[in-house]
């Protein structure tokens, strides 16, 4: 799990995990990382996490925010950037690298050209599947149709005479 660490003058003063999907960066009490100095907005900046990634954006801080000593307004966290607000310092450590995660996920999918997706339907229609898996071989539409019973249109009664 990735985790923030928060340091000013190169002394650790706390170690936060990212354990929510939004966790707020600001000096009002309501954040989940208030840090208590005038040089940190109400609310400074809010950390999104999402599965394995992490996202930093500034929400519109007075004093801006900056990252790795560049000036951001959106930033994709990598492990061991440097978030930099005021003279805090907050690292982000991400224990399992984004590289790790990306292999499993990509060995779950099938990558089909357009020709075998041709191919592996009829493939998949001549196994006689059931009806409720994609190769269903029922009648055509116009052959359910033509089976269908017919409805007689209703009649109308005669008017009565007065």
């Amino acid at each position: 799990m990735a985790k923030l660490i928060l340091s000013m003058e190169n002394m650790v003063l706390k170690e936060i995990p990212l354990a929510k999907e939004r966790m707020t960066i600001g000096r009002k009490p309501h954040n989940d990382i208030q840090i208590d100095n005038l040089a940190i907005s109400g609310e400074h900046a809010v950390v999104v996490t999402i599965l394995n990634d992490s996202f930093l954006e500034d929400l519109h801080s007075t004093n801006g925010t900056f990252i790795n000593g560049h000036s951001v307004e959106k930033h994709f966290l990598q492990n061991g950037d440097v978030i930099e607000l005021g003279k805090y310092r907050i690292k982000y450590v991400n224990e399992v690298p984004q590289q790790a995660a990306a292999p499993a996920d990509f060995e779950k999918t099938m990558v089909l050209r357009p020709d075998m997706a041709r191919q592996t339907a009829d493939q998949i229609e001549n196994k006689g599947m059931g009806d409720t898996q994609v190769g269903f071989k029922g009648p055509p539409p116009a052959a359910a149709a033509a089976s269908a019973p017919a409805v007689a249109p209703p009649t109308l009664a005669p008017a009565a005479r007065r």
